[in-house]
């Protein structure tokens, strides 16, 4: 019998002598599921608060606007319970409601014209052109330099295409379910977002505009370069290769070559991107440029400062050719020749190709001359794409800043231990940096970007830029082919994501699942870790204005400060969180279901307290069978008392004679404790009033120690695939560091024996099922050992090595207690 049918079974059978019982019953149900829905709301919340989950601003505010809905679900089931006791708690949830809704609102997308400008009009709008439009307007305006002529289709075009195609909101709802570690299900939402955009339908003015300005920019038989420009893209932040740009576009396709610039905001690897980085999907509105194509005899990229010792010379300016058009080297396909060059008003070329150069000398200089005027320009080093027509003309295509990570200062000295074996040696670097993990084959279609296990070292074919999609998730990179020049080296640099490329037959030097060290900025790679070359101070990055929003919104959302529900502060008025209203309730609906009976004992029977030599308080309800017959005169009762075997497997393990109960915690002095935490955690004190729900084959227990609190749920019968043990444990009195390494504690065990863990901020989800109903009562004697084992140990917790202690010291304890 499933859980909710054995809920409605002993509804019926219990509650039958009134319809108000019924009522609170089932209300007490639907709080404690809602109580669930918040603890994880609030769980999900604090993973991206503390920097342990990067999550996108509409996931984000999905994810408070969720939890203000839960909250209010839990207030109205307490209302239910106790109408004249509440009066005043909505009026408290509405303040944070409030607090929550003000900090997490954002304005809503300007939309206004103008919609589209000419490319001399992008260069003083960078808001509504973009940053590739408009430095391409102020090249155009401010040097002699050959920049195709164009227009731009505004950042608020793209607003007004959403808003009058009804998208909006649709959108928000599916990036707000999208998590970068789920990249299967990222890809299928981003999937719909473009398939979205793609079906609207351009605003008539805003189309008129593209066609006739399309077919005026071609001529009669030109063909068009169709181009992103989002705001944020090619300033402080590059969006190398993450969006999509169109070559060789007929005019007459000009309305559909912009819609699929405005699904290409939303590939996979441009969200993971922009997620990555902090920036909401509002904060980077996506403008196109329309430019006349370029038939390309030659292109490639400048660095004006190129900090690259392995291919280049470090400190010089370096010209990155291929011949034909320069897509093939950006996206990683193509190994191009390198010119370096003096940073000179009159360059000298110092490094050129041996042999077959796509460059004449008077062509290298012309290009190295365009990028240094662009640098004094713009006044810092610029990243400048540039192509060469069949004529031999020079065209500057874009330019932007080199920025962050790709003009760092040259690789740091570091010092490798004679005992280190190498196995690459001078390999070429596209981004610098050392990292340690296990090599993995990546070799798409045969696998997916959720395939690459987290900590990873990819081995790959070339630098594809969905690679991008990755970055956060593994630890460094080692390509067959590819450049410094490519879109993804550009996105690894900024990252300090550490890339080789150029590496010969790297499937076969490096066999799956090899533990090595990558030292990009020296091109080698080691066998095993090598510390000397990991020991960097890493650049702590200042936290996105998203998440400096959710912070400032955190402490109305998460701060605990009711913590005693005996106390006289323990009241709607002294709550200052959502969190405080979750416990309010929780703590409340418990007190309201042992209100549900009077002296006499009518409907549920009265809850009975648990007479055990332990100084725990705890009080039992039985809803049918989980008592002898026996029982059911008494005022209270013992544990021989107790026939449900989940409750009795638990309790068995928690009155283990290897759990100390009146000497302490182990590794613990309890006095010392009592003097800090002004006495208040004594074996009466009501504070650690405990309670449980059981029948013939169920138990529910609420388990509370001081400042942290214990929930079970378990189904334990003769029907293994209905057996399950459900385990929560939130809170602790100690200090953050302290309540983590309790929580790996509990992992640690737990997983050693088959549980499925799962952490979020101070609260650890666990379970384990299918298992016999002997293998069951043996899981939940461990999980019972586990509760009187961890009670208050995160006080006394200082090192992972004491964690490593105690859980061995746990598992194989000197005299074990065989169940």
């Amino acid at each position: 019998m499933f859980i909710a049918e054995l809920f409605k079974h002993w509804t019926y059978q219990v509650f039958s002598p009134g319809a108000l019982l019924r009522s609170k019953y089932n209300a007490f149900k639907e709080l404690l599921e809602f109580d669930d829905r918040c603890l994880e709301g609030i769980a999900d919340l604090e993973e991206i608060a503390y920097g342990r989950e990067k999550a996108d601003w509409a996931r984000m505010h999905r994810l408070s606007l969720q939890l203000t809905r839960d909250v209010g679900e839990m207030v109205r089931r307490l209302k239910l319970m106790g109408p004249s006791r509440y009066v005043g708690l909505p009026d408290y949830f509405n303040k944070f409601r409030f607090y929550v809704s003000m900090g997490m609102d954002t304005p809503d997308p300007a939309i206004a014209p103008p919609h589209v400008l000419s490319l001399e009009e992008a260069a003083d709008a960078p808001a509504l052109a973009g940053g590739k439009a408009r430095n391409a307007g102020l090249m155009a305006a401010e040097t002699y330099l050959n920049v195709p002529t164009g227009f731009v289709v505004t950042a608020t075009a793209f607003n007004y295409y959403l808003e009058a195609n009804g998208l909006r909101a649709e959108v928000d709802d599916l990036l707000g379910r999208m998590e970068l570690s789920r990249p299967t299900e990222m890809e299928r939402l981003c999937a719909e977002i473009r398939e979205l955009v793609l079906q609207g339908t351009v605003p008539v003015p805003i189309a008129e505009e593209i066609v006739s300005r399309s077919k005026t920019l071609a001529g009669d038989s030109g063909v068009l370069a169709v181009r992103s420009s989002a705001v944020a893209e090619d300033g402080e932040l590059s969006f190398a290769g993450q969006y999509e740009s169109l070559l060789s576009v007929d005019p007459d396709q000009a309305l559909n070559a912009y819609k699929r610039v405005l699904a290409g905001k939303y590939a996979p690897r441009a969200v993971t991107y922009r997620v990555l980085n902090g920036l909401s999907d509002v904060e980077t509105p996506m403008a196109v440029l329309f430019m006349p194509m370029v038939e390309a005899r030659a292109a490639g990229v400048v660095y004006t400062l190129d900090m690259d010792r392995s291919q280049a010379v470090c400190g010089m300016l370096s010209i990155y050719a291929v011949p034909g058009v320069g897509e093939h080297l950006v996206s990683g396909r193509a190994v191009p020749q390198i010119y370096c060059l003096t940073r000179e008003a009159d360059p000298l070329l110092v490094q050129e190709p041996t042999a077959d150069a796509v460059l004449s000398p008077e062509q290298v200089a012309s290009v190295a001359k365009a990028a240094m005027e662009l640098e004094q320009m713009f006044g810092e080093p610029q990243d400048v794409e540039w192509a060469l027509d069949q004529q031999g003309g020079l065209h500057i295509l874009q330019s932007r800043p080199l920025g962050g990570r790709h003009k760092a200062q040259a690789a740091p000295e570091r010092s490798v231990s004679p005992e280190a074996r190498p196995l690459l040696a001078d390999a070429s670097r596209a981004s610098g940096g050392a990292a340690y993990g296990r090599v993995f084959h990546y070799d798409p279609p045969e696998h997916t970007l959720e395939d690459i296990p987290r900590d990873a070292i990819l081995v790959v074919g070339a630098l594809d830029p969905a690679l991008a999609g990755t970055v956060g998730k593994i630890r460094g990179v080692i390509a067959e082919a590819g450049s410094r020049a490519s879109h993804f080296a550009s996105v690894a640099r900024e990252f300090g994501l550490p890339v080789l490329v150029g590496v010969e037959n790297a499937f076969q030097r490096f066999s799956p699942a090899l533990e090595v060290t990558v030292d990009a900025d020296t091109g080698a790679v080691y066998h095993g870790r090598v510390e000397s070359l990991l020991q960097n101070d890493e650049e702590e990055s200042r936290p996105s204005p998203a998440l400096q929003r959710l912070r400032q919104v955190m402490p109305h959302i998460s701060r605990l400060t009711l913590v005693d529900p005996e106390g006289a502060d323990f009241a709607p008025e002294h709550c200052r969180s959502l969190h405080d209203i979750v416990r309010f309730c929780h703590e409340k609906a418990v007190a309201e279901m042992f209100r549900l009976v009077g002296r006499g004992g009518r409907g549920l029977g009265a809850a009975r307290k648990l007479e055990t030599g332990l100084p725990l308080v705890m009080y039992l309800l039985d809803v049918g069978g989980g008592l002898f017959d026996q029982a059911t005169q008494k005022r209270s009762i013992t544990p021989d008392d107790i026939k449900s075997p989940p409750m009795w497997s638990l309790w068995q393990g928690l009155s283990s004679k290897d759990i100390v109960w009146q000497e302490g915690l182990t590794h613990m002095d309890w006095e010392e404790f009592d003097r800090v935490s002004a006495g208040i955690f004594k074996h009466d004190s009501a504070l650690l009033a405990s309670y449980a729900v059981v029948a013939e084959d169920y138990a529910h227990l609420m388990v509370r120690f001081g400042y942290h609190f214990s929930q079970v749920d378990s189904l334990c019968g003769p029907d293994e695939r209905k057996n399950y043990v459900n385990f929560r444990f939130k809170g602790g009195g100690g200090l953050m560091r302290q309540r983590e390494l309790r929580l790996l504690f509990l992992r640690r065990v737990l997983e050693s024996q088959g549980w499925r863990v799962r952490v979020r901020g101070d609260m650890l989800d666990a379970g384990v099922g299918n298992g016999s109903e002997a293998m069951t009562q043996r899981q939940l004697h461990l999980l019972g050992r586990i509760l009187g084992r961890t009670r208050l140990m995160d006080m006394g917790l200082e090192d992972e090595l004491q964690v490593d202690r105690l859980v061995e010291e746990f598992l194989h304890p000197p005299a074990s207690e065989d169940y």
